[in-house]
């Protein structure tokens, strides 16, 4: 079996939870999980859907560090998701993930084994759905195992820390037997996050038009401690933007879609250009390694630019900043087409706090004669066709859903879906193995043309050919299962 330290970290600003000691982990006792028991009745009205299970589904996890504590809150939280199994190499983490369940009550302790060795628990027969919440490097090794198990997959992102290993996953799942094949879903949650939903739902009806950019700025805390200091060396975590920024490369590739029209294919990015460095974080600290002589320092880069052209001829950006905790949102999304802006903000990972009046998406669209390129004037234009056409939101989740996680909310989201599609025998999952590999690629893209000076080729990095095929495949068994459920 794969031997790998958990994804564990503290959080150095994490808000407490009303009534509840900073630090602990979320559902630590009995009373905190009665206050947040949902019902299934709750659940359409939480996350915007129907459900689609007609009994709770028995999870494994795989990895009890800090995200993977996470996604048990969440598990126990959901009332369609029933914890039967956890494993970790690692003991404290594995105790932590131990003390959740008691917190939860007798029934949920009572009813979840605990491993120190992933053999132990992929061997179970009675496992519906596996989450593995490793650190990066591993994730290959414990795919490899899992799949053939013929189990639903949840993998942390990124899938792999190569290009490689990404697609070495695609072949070993496509070789499985058709009743031997369960859902592979890589966890990017970030498009379950309720403003981006929004925004999202608005590209689609047109409200901005046809899209032409996309930028997307987070500024947030450095890494985080984690168990063995994994994440602070590029081997192990593919690099800052495969490791973090994989998630906005999937949200640019997933926007760049949504206006594309069913059976036609995918808008695929061409090419890249970054900039960036290790400028201030971890600049003090070293370690001793494993096989390496002397000290190791780290050497994760700590802000970028990222330029991405697709195919379409739209443009996106990418701005992260890893020293920039100061600042009133984390994340900010803004969506530009011919016909208007979509704007999207979302808070630090720490912040619990929810207020449901806080305006968090703004929708602008262009008037009509500034459109048509009608208006001329020697003036810039009046505020009737400026901000005078800006409507605003307030999209934020159920507290309840926020006080399970450091994502607002859409870990739980993401973990229903997952549940629905299993649930329904879902032909593919929604996020797919080829979205994982293309956020990947552009990860490794940027990281090259960081290293070289020079934009980057998509061609160059992975077999767009290939992913068009993935893509394609996973396009038709959507198309299928719609028609049969129409």
């Amino acid at each position: 079996p794969a031997t790998h330290p958990p994804k564990s970290e503290q959080h150095p600003a994490r808000m407490s939870i009303p009534g509840r000691p900073p630090h602990s982990p979320a559902s630590s006792s009995g009373d905190d999980a009665a206050s947040m028991s949902l019902t299934v009745e709750n659940l359409p009205a939480l996350v915007n859907g129907v459900v689609s299970a007609d009994r709770p589904l028995r999870f494994g996890l795989i990895g009890t560090g800090c995200i993977g504590r996470e996604h048990l809150a969440n598990m126990l939280l959901h009332p369609l998701a029933t914890v039967v199994a956890i494993a970790d190499t690692n003991a404290d983490s594995l105790a932590m993930a131990e003390a959740m369940l008691r917190g939860a009550g007798a029934e949920a302790a009572a009813r979840c084994e605990s491993y120190d060795r992933d053999e132990d628990l992929l061997a179970r027969e009675d496992l519906d759905v596996i989450i593995i919440a490793t650190p990066n490097h591993t994730h290959f090794d414990v795919l490899e195992q899992a799949i053939p198990t013929g189990k639903h997959i949840l993998c942390e992102k990124p899938l792999c820390t190569t290009v490689a290993d990404c697609l070495r996953v695609a072949e070993l799942h496509e070789a499985q037997p058709e009743g031997r094949r369960g859902l592979l879903w890589v966890g990017m949650e970030y498009r379950f996050m309720k403003p981006l939903e929004r925004v999202a739902k608005e590209l689609r009806a047109g409200s901005a038009g046809t899209l032409r950019m996309l930028t997307l700025r987070e500024h947030r805390f450095p890494f985080l401690t984690k168990v063995n200091d994994w994440n602070r060396f590029n081997a192990n975590t593919g690099g800052t933007l495969v490791e973090k920024a994989c998630h906005f490369f999937d949200l640019m590739c997933y926007v760049n879609n949504l206006q594309t029209a069913p059976g036609s294919p995918r808008v695929l990015p061409v090419a890249v250009y970054a900039t960036g460095g290790q400028a201030v974080n971890h600049l003090d600290e070293s370690y001793s390694l494993p096989g390496r002589p002397g000290p190791a320092r780290p050497d994760v880069i700590d802000h970028a630019y990222v330029l991405v052209d697709f195919d379409s001829g739209a443009r996106a950006c990418l701005e992260i900043c890893m020293f920039a905790e100061a600042s009133a949102n984390q994340f900010e999304v803004s969506i530009v087409g011919d016909g208007g802006k979509l704007e999207a903000f979302m808070p630090s990972h720490g912040d619990k706090a929810v207020d449901p009046t806080e305006v968090n998406v703004r929708v602008a669209t262009r008037a009509d004669d500034l459109r048509s390129r009608a208006w001329r004037s020697a003036r810039p234009p009046p505020v009737e066709y400026t901000k005078g056409r800006v409507r605003t939101f307030a999209e934020h989740p159920d507290p309840r859903l926020v006080a399970a996680g450091d994502h607002h909310g859409s870990t739980f989201v993401e973990l229903h879906r997952i549940i629905s599609a299993a649930g329904r025998g879902a032909a593919a999952p929604e996020v797919s193995i080829a979205d994982s590999i293309l956020a990947v690629a552009c990860g490794v893209a940027a990281h090259e043309s960081i290293d070289s000076g020079r934009r980057v080729l998509m061609r160059d990095v992975v077999d767009l050919d290939r992913l068009r095929g993935l893509f394609a495949a996973h396009d038709a068994r959507v198309a299928l299962e719609a028609e049969r459920s129409a």
